[in-house]
C-alpha cells in the first residue's frame, strides 16, 4: 500500500485525501489547528468543482444546505443592468457557506479511510518523501503534498522558484443570516467607479457579501463599513450596507502565487500553494479541485510517483495558469480603470461576457478537466 503525507486540511488537502484514499493509499492530513474548519464567508462552486463533488458522492448531499444560481448580473450604481449571463450546463453555479463544503469534503476523506492529525504544524519537506513538523517528528512516504495555503511551508522549504506577492486590491467578506436581500437565486455584482459588491444567495438561510476596493481608497478600508460613504455609492442597496454595518467581517488583500515548479521528487504542491489568485473569476476552489482530481488520476496510470507528478503538471497546468492570468487582468480593469472614462464601461463590461473567444478564454476553468483531454465520471 502506497502512502501520502499531506500538509493542509482545507479544500485541497481534504480532497486529494480523500481521492487517494479511495484508490487504496494510505492517508495521513496534518491540520495545525484544533479543529477542521474554514475561514471565510461563502464560497461559489462552480461546474469544473461540481464534477469532482459529483464524482466524490458527496455533492447531492450538500445541494440543500446552498442556492443554486440562475443567472448573474452586473449592475451599475443607478440599477441599470449592464450584463446578464444565464448560469447552467458548463457554467452551473451552486453558492454554500464554506464550511459546507469542508464539512462535506472531510467526511468523504475520513470515510475512505483518511487519518486527520490536528495540532500538528508542518515545516517542510524533502524531495525524497519526507515530511518534518514543528513538533520535530519527521514522517517518511511515498508521496507528500503541500496543499497549505499561498505561504506555504512545504513548498518554501523545496527550491520551486516560487513567491506570494500581495496585490492593491482590498476585499471585506460577509456572511449574514437572512435572505430578505436575495430573494432570486441570481448574484448581482454591483459596481460603482473602482469599487465593487457582490451579493449572493448562500442556502436558504443566509446571503454572501463581498466588497471590494482598490488599496489606496482609505475610506473604503475603514473597519467598521463606513455605512453613510458606501450608502451614498451604492444608494440602491442602501438597507443591506445599512445591515453589513453591524455585522463581522474579514478583510484582506488580494493576492498571487507564482510558483515556476509544481513538483520536485516525489512532492507536489497544490492548490493556492500552487496557483494562488485573485478571486475575480471565483474559481479558487475550481481549480484545487479539478487540480487534485486529475493527481489521483495521473498517480493512477503511473507506477513511479515522481513520473506521475510530472505528467500531471505538464497536462493540465495551462488551465490554472490562463485562469490566474485573466484572474489578474479582471482585477486590474476593476481597480485601476480611470474614473473620468467611465462612460467608456459599459462597454467593456460588455464585452468580458458577450465577445465569444474572450469569455472562452477568460472562463477556461468552467469546462474543467475536458480541456485537458480528461473526463471526470459521475462515480468512481
Amino acid at each position: 500500500m502506497k502512502s501520502v503525507e499531506i500538509a493542509g486540511a482545507g479544500i485541497g488537502g481534504l480532497a486529494i485525501g480523500a481521492l487517494l484514499a479511495r484508490d487504496g493509499w494510505k492517508v495521513r492530513i496534518h491540520e495545525r489547528g484544533d479543529a477542521v474548519r474554514e475561514v471565510g464567508a461563502g464560497i461559489y462552486i462552480k461546474n469544473n468543482s461540481i464534477e469532482v463533488l459529483e464524482n466524490l458522492g458527496i455533492f447531492d448531499r450538500m445541494i440543500p444546505h446552498g442556492t443554486k444560481l440562475e443567472r448573474a448580473q452586473i449592475r451599475f450604481a443607478d440599477g441599470s443592468v449592464r450584463q446578464q449571463r444565464e448560469l447552467s450546463g458548463l457554467s452551473r453555479v451552486h453558492v454554500f457557506p464554506r464550511q459546507v463544503v469542508v464539512d462535506a469534503l472531510l467526511q468523504a476523506a475520513t470515510d475512505f479511510g483518511a487519518e486527520i492529525a490536528l495540532n500538528s504544524t508542518v515545516t517542510g519537506a524533502t524531495p525524497e518523501g519526507s515530511l518534518t513538523t514543528k513538533e520535530g517528528v519527521t514522517h517518511r512516504a511515498d508521496l507528500i503534498i503541500g496543499a497549505d495555503g499561498v505561504m506555504s511551508a512545504v513548498r518554501g522549504s523545496l527550491n520551486m522558484l516560487a513567491g506570494f506577492t500581495l496585490l492593491p486590491t482590498i476585499i471585506d467578506r460577509f456572511l449574514i443570516r437572512s435572505r430578505v436581500f436575495t430573494p432570486e437565486p441570481m448574484t448581482i455584482e454591483h459596481w460603482s467607479g473602482n469599487r465593487r459588491i457582490g451579493v449572493t444567495p448562500s442556502g436558504s438561510e443566509h446571503t454572501y457579501v463581498y466588497m471590494v476596493a482598490p488599496e489606496r481608497d482609505e475610506v473604503a478600508k475603514k473597519i467598521p463599513l463606513d455605512v453613510d460613504n458606501w450608502s451614498k455609492r451604492f444608494p440602491t442597496i442602501a438597507g443591506l450596507l445599512q445591515e453589513l454595518g453591524t455585522s463581522e467581517s474579514t478583510q484582506f488583500n488580494y493576492g498571487a502565487v507564482h510558483c515556476e515548479h509544481w513538483s520536485r521528487g516525489r512532492v507536489a504542491i497544490l492548490g493556492d500553494a500552487a496557483h494562488g489568485l485573485p478571486p475575480t473569476l471565483g474559481q479558487g476552489a475550481g481549480l484545487t479541485l479539478i487540480n487534485a482530481y486529475a493527481l489521483a488520476h495521473f498517480l493512477r496510470e503511473e507506477h513511479d510517483v515522481a513520473a506521475a507528478l510530472s505528467a500531471w503538471e505538464s497536462r493540465v497546468r495551462f488551465i490554472s495558469d490562463l485562469t490566474q492570468t485573466w484572474a489578474r487582468r479582471y482585477d486590474s480593469f476593476t481597480r485601476q480603470w480611470p474614473t473620468r472614462l467611465d462612460f467608456m464601461r459599459p462597454l467593456i463590461t460588455w464585452s468580458f461576457g458577450r465577445v465569444k473567444s474572450l469569455n472562452s478564454r477568460m472562463r477556461i476553468a468552467d469546462r474543467g478537466l475536458r480541456t485537458a483531454g480528461i473526463e471526470i465520471g459521475g462515480g468512481h
